[in-house]
Formats: C-alpha cells, sequence, structure tokens
C-alpha cells in the first residue's frame, strides 16, 4: 500500500490520549490515527449524500466563530 506523509496539530489532551492509546494496544500512533480516519470515512460514507440527515453534518459550525447551540431553535426548526 503507497503511503502519504501527512503533518498534522494536535491539541494537548489529544495528544496525550493518542500516546496512552499507543501503549494501550501496542500500535503505532499513525496506525491509531490511519484506523480512526478509516471509520470516519466509513461512517459518512454510510449515509447517502442526499438522506435528509446528511444535511445535519456541520450545522452547528459557523464562519463567525460564534458557538451553534446558541440559536440552535432556529437553526433546527427555523423558529
Amino acid at each position: 500500500m503507497h503511503m502519504i506523509r501527512k503533518q498534522i496539530y494536535l491539541n494537548t489532551w489529544q495528544g496525550q490520549r493518542l500516546a496512552e492509546l499507543s501503549e494501550e494496544v501496542g500500535t503505532s500512533e499513525a496506525d491509531i490515527i490511519r484506523q480512526a480516519l478509516d471509520a470516519y470515512f466509513l461512517a459518512l460514507d454510510e449515509l447517502p449524500r442526499n438522506h435528509p440527515l446528511s444535511a445535519l453534518a456541520g450545522i452547528g459550525s459557523s464562519k463567525s466563530g460564534s458557538a451553534g447551540a446558541a440559536n440552535h431553535d432556529k437553526t433546527i426548526y427555523g423558529v
């Protein structure tokens, strides 16, 4: 399998937890990240793009950086 090298930034908690998990399961941190990405991509692909629930992906994100929960009723229900 051909591999592509990537460099990523993790927050402190993610880095610590990744190191702990690597020790617990006896595999590399890179392998854990690859497994997590595989699971994430499989989960995304389980819902067809036109499925109504697919429209909820990212609904809480905001380009302005404000919390999506502040106006959740308006965002979700349009009220």
